[in-house]
């Protein structure tokens, strides 16, 4: 019985280990100021998606794409209304610390790699 114990235990124990080695490898974080936001838009076959682009001081040469939606409920920009037109007012987060949580599956060239935004959390200014 105490046998038993211990190997369940010690299975337990390999199977938490390796769910964090796989939640780590799917996402990868960054730290930093915005120091540019910017509205990209991607055109596929029969289908347009617009996005805004955040560049943060310390990583120049990383892209981090962030869905319109999630960049309004996290407050970095404005919603632009029914014309989509985004003005140099309605980003808000210009300057703001954050922690970027990002897939960890980029995209994009070595120099410039381009990485989805997952979650994005205020630090401060």
């Amino acid at each position: 019985m105490q046998h038993s114990k211990a190997l369940l235990a010690l299975w337990l124990v390999l199977v938490i280990a390796w769910a964090g080695a796989a939640h780590a490898q799917a996402s990868k974080t960054f730290t930093g100021k915005i120091q540019e936001i910017a509205k990209g838009t991607q055109l596929d076959v029969g289908k347009k998606d617009t996005y805004y682009i955040l560049r943060i001081e310390d990583y120049p040469n990383i892209e981090f794409r962030i869905a319109s939606e999630d960049a309004v409920r996290f407050g970095v920009v404005e919603a632009t209304g029914p014309t989509g037109v985004a003005t140099p007012k309605m980003s808000k987060g210009l300057g703001w610390k954050v922690k970027l949580t990002c897939d960890a599956n980029k995209t994009g060239s070595l120099k410039t790699p381009v990485y989805k935004v997952i979650s994005l959390q205020r630090l401060g200014d």
